[in-house]
């Protein structure tokens, strides 16, 4: 009988642990009927488990993701500068990030370099865009900030506490995070309510963490204060910058988010909603989506 027990345990399947990840990532505004300031996103990037020390508890992962952001005014066709309410701006560039993880704490650090200007190649894609879609707006890109380099470090420490355990468990976290470089410097202060099935903070989808493939089900409710003392792709470079147009932001700023998030073993999928208070004093509240897409392997 201990013989057929021993047997039948050890045949039982483990889940498979995948180390890898490839994630695909995009921003617009367009199902909500506008387009203008934020305009559009584009990540494509990919996630790496690394090995733990032995006994250890904590864990960490490696991520590297290819970006291209676009801003545009509201009114696309406008041909006077000083009537623009913000810069058109483009961003492409390169993220190297590391998150470290124990049962309750979340370090995430990244680090980015990019280019703005024609050479981010966001004026090229917007305006094929449009020239294809129908009935669409073919943008002036007037007073398109000018290209220059830029290097930025992010720095988001997360503590979190579990208020209920699964199948419908309740999480909260408080999640500072600063940016420092001559693309962006500000200090923001989260809070985030999480609610539904959801893994440890070790493993869990909602911070893009491998380890698992224990399906999940959950919202999220984000609501974020940023107060912001440097905007290159409003007031341009920090370093000095001769664009034709720029403008300076407004120092403080709301963020508020609606997500849902769902993991089916191998498969991660994301839909957010972004609502963001006016940048400067001649913008308005902006909303847009987020949709993420990731698979492991």
């Amino acid at each position: 009988m201990s013989f057929c027990c021993a047997l039948g345990q050890e045949t039982i399947p483990k889940d498979p642990i995948y180390k890898n990840m490839l994630e695909i990532r995009h921003d617009n505004d367009f199902l909500l009927f506008t387009d203008r300031y934020y305009s559009t996103g584009n990540f494509i990037g990919w996630r790496r488990l690394l090995d733990q020390k032995n006994n250890s508890s904590d864990k960490s992962q490696y991520s590297l993701f290819i970006q291209q952001e676009i801003y545009t005014p509201a009114d696309l066709l406008e041909t006077e500068i000083k009537k623009l309410d913000r810069p058109y701006a483009g961003f492409l560039g390169l993220t190297n990030g590391l998150t470290f993880t124990n049962s309750r704490r979340l370090l995430d650090i990244q680090f980015t370099i990019g280019i703005t200007g024609p050479y981010s190649g966001a004026e090229g894609l917007q305006t094929a865009f449009h020239k294809n879609a129908f009935d669409s707006r073919m943008a002036t890109w007037l007073g398109q900030i000018k290209t220059a380099a830029y290097g930025n470090l992010y720095a988001t420490y997360t503590r979190e506490w579990k208020w209920q355990p699964n199948p419908f468990s309740v999480h909260f976290a408080l999640s500072p995070k600063t940016a420092l470089g001559n693309k962006d410097i500000y200090f923001q202060q989260e809070a985030a309510f999480y609610f539904g099935r959801r893994n440890s903070i070790q493993t869990t989808s909602a911070y893009q963490q491998l380890g698992s493939t224990k399906n999940e089900c959950f919202f999220v409710i984000r609501l974020a204060y940023r107060y912001v003392f440097h905007d290159a792709l409003l007031e341009g470079n920090l370093i000095g910058d001769s664009s034709l147009f720029l403008i300076d932001p407004y120092r403080n700023m709301f963020l508020y988010n609606f997500e849902f998030y769902t993991r089916m073993k191998r498969h991660n999928i994301k839909f957010t909603y972004n609502f963001r208070t006016p940048k400067t004093r001649r913008t308005f509240p902006h909303l847009y989506f987020t949709i993420s897409v990731a698979r492991t392997f």
